[in-house]
């Protein structure tokens, strides 16, 4: 022990030897010199009066050795930033305990930005958690909406489902978007930007509105065959259709509602919107639902008409939709399209039957409008 203090004791005198004659060197007084005199000498870190979260990150990595509670919080906040976690797994114990909270509360904005809930859970058992952090991990178990103040709303930016939702009157679909947790709610505004970048099948054919979080009061659970079933426990502002992004199970269309998990992309997003329309599923279907839909002839979607061959639009080639029911099926294309694939583009033919399916269902419903209107005057 005597020759660890001893050898201590001479690495503090040789410093501060090196130090004091070198304050005056005109190298020393820029950061870059300063950073390098740091990453010859790491344990000079001790004798200078430097904010290592100042310090680039070649500079953070020499200093690691010294194991100093500030310098491995500052190089954690690198190693965030850029995303990579797997080089943070001891740095989480090493964390010092009295962070400042507005630093602390920087870190957790860092975390909720990478979707990184278990360290942030992690954080939580490790310190003392801000308001910010406990927050965040009862927005992302559900919590009950009103259980959350304006002040921790705004540090969040998270919405909450108003009684009414304003549309842009051009809209031909409305559609009111909803999320029961916080990874819910970030994954369906990730979504909802990429697809406002590129509306399809064009410009205001379907609306969609804000992200809206909800907590509890939206329950899910995985049903049949694992798609993800969601039921709603309040009343809904005025739309004409719905989407709910949950945690897990398969993606699917049930009536006017959407339902979106974690694993839904924005390929999963167009898929579904296109069964909004009224598009049918191009792969094979089964059990009630290849009864009902291929038992009886007619155009039964925009791509899928179920008979004999002759009577099909022309051009029209024979699908695997009705492969299970008792007629045959028929889709507008030789190729595969993503109505049978979901990651494969939407081809320009679809689109264009989209957006002629979300004109004529404008329009039935515009005279609906009119009708009940006309109704009402007499």
């Amino acid at each position: 022990m005597p020759v660890l203090k001893l050898a201590k004791y001479f690495w503090s005198c040789f410093f501060l030897v090196v130090i004091n004659s070198s304050v005056d060197h005109p190298r020393l007084a820029d950061k870059l010199s300063q950073t390098d005199f740091l990453e010859r000498f790491p344990q000079a870190y001790y004798f200078v009066d430097i904010n290592p979260f100042d310090l680039p990150a070649s500079t953070l990595e020499k200093l690691r050795f010294i194991d100093e509670p500030e310098v491995n919080l500052a190089w954690l906040f690198h190693l965030v930033r850029e995303g990579e976690f797997h080089k943070t797994r001891f740095l989480w114990q090493a964390l010092p305990t009295n962070i400042p909270e507005t630093r602390l509360n920087e870190l957790v904005d860092l975390l909720v930005l990478k979707q990184r809930w278990e360290e942030l859970t992690t954080l939580s058992k490790r310190l003392k958690p801000t308001e910010r952090l406990e927050t965040v991990l009862d927005v992302q178990q559900g919590i009950a909406p009103d259980k959350l103040n304006k002040a921790q709303l705004d540090g969040l930016s998270i919405a909450l489902l108003p009684e009414q939702v304003a549309f842009n009157t051009e809209c031909k679909n409305n559609v009111l978007l909803l999320a029961d947790r916080f990874s819910a709610y970030q994954q369906l505004n990730a979504l909802r930007d990429k697809y406002l970048q590129k509306p399809e099948p064009e410009q205001n054919s379907f609306c969609l509105s804000e992200v809206y979080y909800v907590g509890n009061a939206l329950i899910c659970e995985e049903g049949f065959k694992g798609f993800a079933i969601c039921n709603m426990m309040r009343d809904l502002p005025k739309s004409d259709f719905l989407i709910v992004m949950t945690k897990s199970g398969l993606a699917n269309v049930r009536g006017t509602q959407m339902t979106l998990t974690m694993t839904s992309d924005y390929d999963v997003l167009v898929h579904e919107l296109m069964h909004f329309s009224g598009f049918e599923d191009e792969y094979a279907i089964y059990g009630q639902k290849a009864h009902w839909l291929c038992n009886s002839k007619g155009l039964k979607a925009p791509n899928l008409f179920v008979g004999l061959a002759e009577n099909a639009p022309q051009g029209w080639v024979k699908s695997v939709t009705c492969q299970n029911g008792k007629l045959d099926a028929f889709k507008p294309a030789l190729k595969w399209s993503k109505m049978q694939f979901q990651e494969l583009p939407l081809s320009e033919q679809y689109r264009q039957l989209w957006q002629k399916k979300v004109q004529q269902d404008w329009l039935i419903e515009q005279q609906k409008l009119a009708n009940n209107a006309q109704t009402n005057i007499n």
